[in-house]
């Protein structure tokens, strides 16, 4: 399969819901790997739930990447923003992680193409490979990077901003959340 190399347009993105559509779909070989990803995408939210609504403890600590590595990983804080989004806090999902309405947006769709896929019995994998091929995926993705290194450089570094910034509410509540992580 050949991938273009020139710039995907909105409509090259549209998902293949039309009926006509579907039938020109592959045919789904096998559904292990999509079963895989739903279960993936899905064991995050079920942890948060039972750690958080039934007070249920796991025997590994919080955070895996922190525990090994010694500094918080680029989705601490994503776990906390999408339960705050669920409780309807939309304030304290963002100060837990500003991607956090974004992730959970994401999660939902790429759920929701999932099941389709396995209700289908259809691949959508050509519609995947041009998502992630297209230059908003990677903006999106190099936003999401340079968020995570301005949030260590604030945890580490402690910066004081010029033109009185530091005061404002904004920037105090993005040192707290780089903090608390």
């Amino acid at each position: 399969m050949k991938f273009r190399s020139t710039i995907l347009l909105n409509r090259d993105l549209a998902l293949p819901f039309a009926p006509s559509s579907l039938a020109s779909l592959p045919r789904l070989r096998s559904p292990f790997w999509r079963i895989v990803t739903l279960a993936t995408l899905l064991s995050p939210l079920l942890i948060a739930v039972s750690v958080s609504r039934w007070d249920l403890s796991f025997p590994f600590p919080r955070c895996l990447f922190q525990w090994a590595f010694g500094f918080p990983a680029p989705s601490c804080g994503l776990t906390r923003s999408m339960l705050a989004l669920a409780a309807g806090d939309w304030s304290q999902a963002l100060n837990y992680h500003l991607f956090g309405p974004i992730m959970a947006l994401l999660a939902l769709v790429l759920t929701l193409s999932i099941v389709a896929e396995l209700v289908t019995r259809r691949s959508w994998a050509y519609w995947y490979e041009r998502v992630w091929r297209s230059r908003t995926t990677w903006m999106v993705v190099g936003l999401y990077m340079l968020y995570y290194g301005v949030r260590m450089w604030v945890r580490y570094a402690a910066p004081s901003l010029p033109w009185e910034l530091g005061e404002t509410v904004m920037w105090q509540q993005f040192v707290a959340g780089a903090i608390a992580l």
